[in-house]
């Protein structure tokens, strides 16, 4: 996958597309069709107000601020220009959150800081090497605003190009994890049999073509339907991905558009479940509604008792709703990123740094890294995503992580280059925040992958 294809992570969508309510009343239209309304969105641009990206650090002129709250939607926020970056660092002033406020006794992480580690470089699929770590983060064309490490349950590296350590940041795609870790914890308590449909839980979807998508198969985005997110799909108005994304959002409408829309989606011809992972934001949605079916909880209380309070943190978790309030447990995560990276610690052997319980076991570990079929992932784009990133090839996907290696170390991308990096056998875990434009290659997760395999041989 080169880098002329960009990485569609999570709530992306093309620069025309507007939030509008049509496809919330689509009994008058046909079953691909949405009106587009014809005026196009503001859209900001990456200027001198954030580059260098560290001037963010010195905050914004209320003006700015004004600004970026009459221009929001979906479209701008999503373009990674200045005010994106500014939604970003503050999505509950433009979205309705459910909060998790923390519970268990703040655990504080200890620094080993390895300097030498920002000379780190890896070597790409073409042979070529990257710069170093350090000159990663400092060039202007990467944005990358915040990045932590740790090893053995120390912080190793961190690095805050355009944030403070305290802010706070959405987690785009890299919430998936937190989706798919539910979902095998939830299976080990019986709560959910991932052999069922998904509509046996998702009973909004009910008597639609998700019929035929098992759980495992959506927790593995191989479900046959024609809903990926590629580059062709968000350039067509028309598709459903660009219905979906618009109706997800649309508070001046019904509420439950989005619903609607998912029960509109169609099988690919020729394709069963769990044939081809293709990637989608609206699979995961899915099995949030599954999460919250199977519990009779919200989102936010069933992450809140199965992890979060689990988890020595400082600050609250909070994720965004959409416009009928069922969590968007795919995107919307807002943490900051030390709290994130002791999310990630819990699939370490470093558990106990952040935790009385260890709540991802052995078994449940096991079960996130090898529920993805190979065979599956083999020709992805996300298999090429792997190999662009880190000049790694995965071997699949699983659980809603991006790519599963054959040493068993995990990585799930976000919207704009969020990441999460999680190798368990080295006891290593990153978090990576950044406001990047998707067609501009993503290394962060190569450079979190080489310092694990550096860190391990010392």
């Amino acid at each position: 996958m080169k880098n002329q294809l960009i990485k569609f992570s999570t709530i992306l969508l093309p620069f025309t597309m507007m939030l509008n309510t049509a496809c919330s009343s689509s009994e008058a239209q046909s079953e691909h069709e949405v009106t587009v309304p014809k005026t196009e969105k503001y859209i900001s641009k990456i200027t001198e107000t954030t580059t260098p990206i560290s001037k963010v650090k010195d905050g914004f002129s209320l003006d700015f601020i004004r600004e970026t709250h009459r221009n929001f939607s979906t479209p701008n926020w999503q373009a990674a220009g200045d005010q994106s970056v500014y939604i970003n660092m503050n999505i509950p002033e433009f979205i309705n959150v459910d909060i998790a406020m923390p519970t268990h006794e703040e655990r504080h992480l200890e620094r080993n800081i390895d300097a030498d580690l920002g000379n780190t470089k890896f070597t790409l699929e073409d042979g070529s090497e990257t710069p170093t770590l350090n000159e990663y983060l400092n060039d202007d064309y990467n944005r990358v605003q915040g990045i932590i490490m740790a090893h053995k349950g120390k912080v190793i590296f961190e690095a805050y190009p355009g944030m403070k350590p305290s802010d706070f940041h959405v987690w785009m795609s890299a919430s998936k994890t937190t989706v798919g870790t539910l979902a095998i914890l939830l299976e080990s308590e019986g709560k959910l049999d991932l052999e069922k449909p998904i509509t046996y839980y998702a009973k909004e979807l009910a008597g639609t073509a998700w019929d035929k998508v098992s759980v495992k198969n959506a927790l593995n985005m191989a479900s046959g339907l024609d809903l990926e997110e590629t580059t062709a799909a968000f350039s067509d108005p028309n598709s459903w991905i660009e219905q979906y994304f618009a109706s997800l959002f649309d508070i001046e409408g019904t509420g439950d558009g989005w619903i609607e829309v998912m029960r509109r989606v169609k099988p690919i011809e020729g394709e069963e479940p769990g044939d081809r992972f293709r990637y989608s934001t609206a699979i995961t949605q899915a099995l949030v509604l599954a999460i919250e079916s199977a519990t009779g909880r919200a989102y936010k209380d069933v992450f809140n008792e199965k992890i979060w309070s689990q988890v020595g943190v400082h600050n609250q978790f909070m994720v965004g709703l959409a416009s009928d309030y069922h969590a968007v447990g795919g995107g919307l995560v807002n943490t900051t990123i030390e709290d994130a990276l002791k999310y990630a610690m819990m699939y370490t052997p470093s558990w106990n740094v952040v935790s009385d319980k260890r709540v991802v076991t052995p078994e449940i570990l096991k079960r996130i890294r090898t529920l993805g079929d190979p065979k599956a992932y083999q020709g992805s784009e996300e298999e090429g995503y792997s190999l662009e990133w880190t000049g790694d090839i995965g071997e699949r996907n699983s659980a809603q992580w991006d790519q599963v290696w054959a040493d068993g170390a995990m990585f799930k991308h976000g919207n704009m280059h969020q990441g999460i990096y999680v190798d368990p056998d080295r006891d290593f875990c990153a978090f990576v925040f950044s406001n990047t434009p998707n067609e501009r290659s993503d290394k962060a997760p190569g450079f979190m992958r080489a310092v694990a395999k550096k860190v391990a041989d010392q």
